[in-house]
């Protein structure tokens, strides 16, 4: 090999060590795959929609929580059942949705939280919370919610 060969050779070999070692750093600090969703939430029985909502960061949880969400939720129960999807934002802005479901019959109240996309929250990806509320409120809502 000529003399001018090996010295551009030489200028490559710091260039693929820095090439590979990016390379590794990726592959390393990539994104962990998120949770698969539980059977027990991808299968639960389908209840009628109550609407859904995603206010702003830093709205107050119960302001989604309208008189139209809460007889739609209240009646649920008298009928067929309903569902409410409320999507809040950390404060890294990273979305949880909160599905509030009232079945027909009971007086129980289902909230299944969904926090698979908070990279900072470190709990577990799905949630179920079931509270007893006689008469469905706003602010019973946000205390069965906040029990997360």
């Amino acid at each position: 090999m000529k003399p001018g060969k090996v010295h551009v050779a030489m200028r490559c070999v710091p260039f693929a060590v820095l090439l590979a070692t990016v390379t590794a750093l990726v592959y390393v600090i990539r994104e962990p795959p998120a949770a698969p969703t539980p059977a027990e939430i991808t299968w639960r029985s389908a209840l009628p929609s109550c609407g859904d909502a995603a206010p702003r960061p830093g709205t107050d949880p119960q302001e989604p929580l309208t008189p139209p969400v809460i007889d739609c939720l209240s009646d649920g129960r008298q009928r067929d059942g309903g569902e409410f999807a409320l999507t809040l934002y950390t404060t890294e802005g990273d979305p949880i949705v909160y599905y509030l479901r009232a079945a027909a019959g009971t007086n129980d109240v289902e909230v299944l939280v969904d926090s698979s996309q908070d990279q900072f929250g470190g709990g577990p990806g799905w949630r179920r919370i079931a509270c007893a509320i006689a008469e469905i409120s706003p602010d019973l809502l946000r205390d069965c919610m906040a029990s997360y």
